[in-house]
């Protein structure tokens, strides 16, 4: 093989070796690059962390705007860290004033309920960040807002049995019997072997047939909704046997029965029913509550002193 004219004692061209240098200081220079970027993004992110560390202690004094303030300051040195979007958001929950319509108020709103929606993203099954969202927007009457984003939460997650609970509740607690009757049916269709369901389910009929006065519901479709109410206590109780809250609701459905009714001597034979399921539902409550003393003392003998 020919040796290069300029090439040097090892037959290795002089050029070559200048290349080769050359590649050597740069990536000895990317190398300190990297190694500084990391260097300092460690340095951010433990920075980040003290920050929040203060920004929980600024929070248990309730001095939210300088929790908040170290909050974003984390964040923005740390923004891949999804927990600072969880925390940014409860610093503007606390500060919103609920029912304010002030432009500080309602601008501490849209942040929290932002940050929420960022966080839970990201990690869905963190149950206290849905209620703090929950909680966001109910005390701001935002019960259409809160009620689609777990609609659409539901498309992407369709057995979400929280989220379908949540619609209910929500719809419930806009007075919207009709569509929260719905989703509480959903819910059983998911869940069918959880007696809360049902409970649920009953209670609110009753709560609809107490309430409602009757220029507002006719008597056929008072009784339809106790019927239907008393069927699910009825599920929930054979699911449940020890279900005493079940049977109190028991004796109050039989006694929107005896509202019902014309006749004298039925509306006392449901007012006798309605007796006995309390008196029914007080012993098995009784029952209940020994029995957990009792396994609350063989787990912890001081217990029973």
């Amino acid at each position: 093989m020919r040796t290069r004219v300029d090439a040097g004692p090892d037959g290795v061209a002089d050029g070559t070796r200048v290349s080769r240098r050359s590649y050597g200081r740069r990536a000895a220079a990317l190398l300190a690059v990297a190694v500084f970027s990391l260097t300092t993004a460690g340095c951010d992110r433990f920075k980040a962390k003290q920050l929040v560390r203060e920004g929980n202690a600024f929070f248990k004094e309730q001095l939210y705007e300088d929790a908040l303030k170290r909050y974003e300051e984390a964040r923005a040195l740390d923004p891949k860290e999804i927990r600072f979007a969880k925390f940014v958001a409860m610093g503007n929950m606390a500060l919103y004033n609920p029912g304010s319509t002030h432009p500080k108020d309602q601008e501490a709103l849209k942040k929290a309920i932002e940050n929420f929606k960022i966080y839970l993203d990201k990690r869905p099954d963190d149950e206290k960040a849905a209620k703090y969202l929950i909680t966001t927007y109910m005390n701001s009457g935002k019960f259409d807002d809160a009620i689609e984003y777990f609609k659409q939460w539901r498309t992407v997650h369709p057995t979400d049995v929280k989220a379908v609970q949540t619609i209910a509740m929500l719809y419930a607690k806009k007075g919207d019997f009709e569509n929260s009757m719905i989703w509480q049916k959903e819910q059983a269709k998911l869940e069918p072997q959880n007696a809360d369901v049902f409970y649920t389910l009953g209670v609110t009929c009753w709560d609809k047939a107490y309430n409602t006065p009757p220029d507002k519901m006719d008597g056929d479709k008072r009784k339809e909704i106790v019927d239907y109410g008393m069927a699910q206590l009825m599920k929930a109780i054979e699911l449940r046997q020890d279900y005493f809250e079940s049977m109190l609701y028991v004796n109050l459905m039989y006694r929107e029965y005896a509202k019902l009714e014309n006749d004298e001597t039925k509306k006392a034979e449901y007012k006798a029913k309605a007796d006995e399921w309390q008196k029914k539902a007080l012993e098995v409550r009784a029952r209940v509550i020994q029995k957990q003393k009792e396994e609350a003392a063989a787990k912890n003998p001081l217990e029973a002193m």
